[in-house]
């Protein structure tokens, strides 16, 4: 229970709310919110699932459980409808968490015309390639 309620006040904090504000969002007493984050008691799932919808985060990480690499792929493969993420795309996907740079110049990238967008990426993949050869 301490670690649910630990997590609840930092998500509260990063999200820059008082104990009262987060009670607003969700129409119920500061003296709740205070007692999850004291880990005196537990939200109910329709609270959880407030908390999760209202912060972004999935009920698993509210709550603690750690999703395997296995488990992560079957949801993505399942919510886009594919099979064709594989590890190797989850590293990617990891790296540009990491990199918000990149992450947000690979978008723009993503917006252009097709015909700028093979230039640049042709210009990309060389210039990593050789790079990558170089340190080898």
């Amino acid at each position: 229970m301490r670690k649910l309620g630990e997590k609840l006040k930092y998500l509260r904090k990063q999200h820059n709310w008082t104990q009262e504000q987060l009670a607003q969002h969700l129409n119920i007493s500061r003296s709740q919110i205070s007692k999850w984050e004291n880990g005196e008691l537990l939200p109910d799932v329709q609270s959880l699932e407030k908390l999760s919808n209202l912060y972004e985060v999935s009920i698993d990480f509210l709550i603690g459980k750690h999703t395997t690499k296995k488990e992560l792929l079957r949801e993505m493969n399942l919510l886009y409808q594919t099979d064709r993420i594989d590890e190797k795309m989850l590293d990617i996907i990891d790296y540009f968490k990491q990199n918000p740079d990149m992450e947000e110049m690979i978008y723009l990238l993503a917006q252009l015309p097709a015909k700028k967008r093979k230039h640049l990426e042709t210009i990309i993949i060389t210039l990593i390639q050789e790079f990558s050869d170089a340190v080898k």
